[in-house]
């Protein structure tokens, strides 16, 4: 009775023996028309671990929490209320041509361009940031019904609307790093 094992499963033939087809690589795939085109530069603005990756930025500066950002915001209303925002405004117009407010500066915190990484001076400051941006926020928040007010929570830089409007990154600068230059 040992002549009742399985016969052996049929084997393919080797892969030298199938005829291969001589024909061209397929087209590339043509988008459908109004379908949204999604574009990935070769190398991404800020990487992943920004902080401590990213060459153009002296040490110890990143992108400011939007924890920090909101304290910020509430340290700049109280000094505006005590100083009757007359010293405020003579505080705000001594920093503000170093990217700061008299809040940020009290917080360690910096305004830069995005493109130069320069502290943004007192135009993009006072009239992009302060009153084009704010303006165009102040109609575009009540339409979404405040959400744009948590933009910093998933922006991966921890940008608010003014912020990407006005070409601006709100970043930590513990060492006065660009006092000097």
């Amino acid at each position: 009775m040992s002549n009742l094992e399985p016969p052996a499963p049929p084997q393919a033939p080797a892969a030298a023996a199938l005829p291969r087809p001589n024909l061209p690589p397929p087209p590339p795939p043509v988008p459908l028309v109004g379908a949204p085109v999604l574009y990935y530069p070769a190398q991404p603005v800020m990487p992943a671990a920004y902080p401590a990756t990213y060459p153009a930025w002296p040490p110890g500066v990143a992108p400011a929490s939007p924890w920090l950002r909101l304290g910020c915001f509430m340290l700049e209303g109280v000094l505006a209320f005590v100083t009757l925002g007359i010293g405020w405004l003579i505080w705000a117009t001594l920093v503000v041509g170093r990217g700061q407010t008299p809040a940020k500066q009290l917080l360690r915190l910096r305004v830069i361009n995005e493109s130069t990484f320069r502290p943004a001076g007192f135009a993009t400051m006072f009239f992009l940031r302060g009153i084009v941006a704010r303006l165009i926020a102040s109609i575009l928040i009540p339409l979404t019904f405040g959400i744009l007010l948590f933009m910093p929570f998933w922006s991966p830089r921890n940008q608010n609307l003014w912020d990407r409007l006005s070409n601006t990154l709100v970043v930590t600068d513990p060492h006065d790093a660009w006092r000097a230059r």
